[in-house]
């Protein structure tokens, strides 16, 4: 169970591959185990996969709760500096892609390229993702917990749910065995979300970027995702039809293959102009 001591935090951590390393970062109340079936699998032939369990969630301990998306992101960035990493391929979903956006601009030094899937850049501007986080965070602390589970249907794309109710129960499945158990860490999790902000900062990200979102997402709004990439300089998009927000257990092969894309054209890039 490897981990490292960030200030007072323990971050743990796991690794799976060689090569070219990307960091993978979870989305609210989720274990970096969410990313093990679907996408460490596929490329831990050709990349050194890292995966964190942020502050609040998993097996990392420690640090005052909540945090806020910076404080996430500079565990993140220790967790990088501790394995000594090179410029590293940074992939993060919902809160991780929120995460994400925090180290390419505290560390670009950091960062190769950032995926950024499920994401959103004003909370405080983007009243629906607003009105879904307080609402998930109340019935979280003021309600039975079969009741707040119960929304969580809101992430599935109804595509799924109407059309493909084995592949439904498979993703529920999946996504239940890498919720969080610590109520308080998926509250401060969720107390971080409201209060990202990342709007007018955007531009200032340099590294290349890809936004990558399901077309049926209902709550981080396609809208939402379209306005980072158009404040990214050169940022490409992709669009996943048929996906909700559990974009990479609903649709893993188009995910990882707009992620695959992306980083071949990165790299060949980056080769272009050494």
């Amino acid at each position: 169970m490897p981990s490292v001591r960030i200030g007072d935090v323990e971050m743990h951590y796991d690794e799976a591959g060689s090569g070219d390393p990307i960091v993978w970062i979870p989305g609210t109340g989720l274990a970096g185990s969410m990313w093990d079936t679907h996408q460490v699998a596929h490329f831990r032939d050709r990349h050194r996969c890292v995966t964190v369990d942020l502050r609040g969630s998993g097996r990392t301990v420690g640090g005052h709760l909540p945090p806020t998306v910076a404080d996430l992101a500079t565990d993140v960035i220790g967790v990088m500096d501790a394995l000594d990493l090179p410029p590293a391929h940074v992939v993060g979903l919902s809160l991780g892609s929120a995460v994400a956006q925090e180290i390419a601009l505290l560390r670009p030094d950091r960062v190769r390229s950032a995926v950024l899937a499920a994401t959103w850049s004003s909370t405080g501007r983007e009243k629906h993702m607003q009105r879904h986080f307080t609402s998930r965070l109340y019935a979280l602390e003021n309600g039975p917990l079969d009741v707040y589970g119960q929304f969580a249907f809101w992430m599935s794309s109804p595509s799924v749910i109407d059309d493909e109710p084995d592949l439904q129960t498979a993703v529920e499945a999946e996504l239940r065995r890498h919720m969080s158990t610590r109520l308080d860490g998926t509250a401060a999790h969720f107390r971080a979300d409201l209060v990202h902000e990342t709007a007018d900062r955007l531009p200032q990200i340099t590294c290349p970027t890809m936004v990558v979102y399901g077309e049926e997402d209902r709550i981080t709004l396609p809208r939402y995702n379209e306005a980072v990439a158009a404040a990214i300089r050169g940022a490409v998009v992709a669009r996943v039809p048929r996906a909700g927000h559990l974009i990479w257990l609903e649709r893993p092969a188009e995910f990882n293959g707009h992620i695959e894309a992306f980083l071949r054209t990165t790299v060949v890039a980056s080769r272009s102009s050494a």
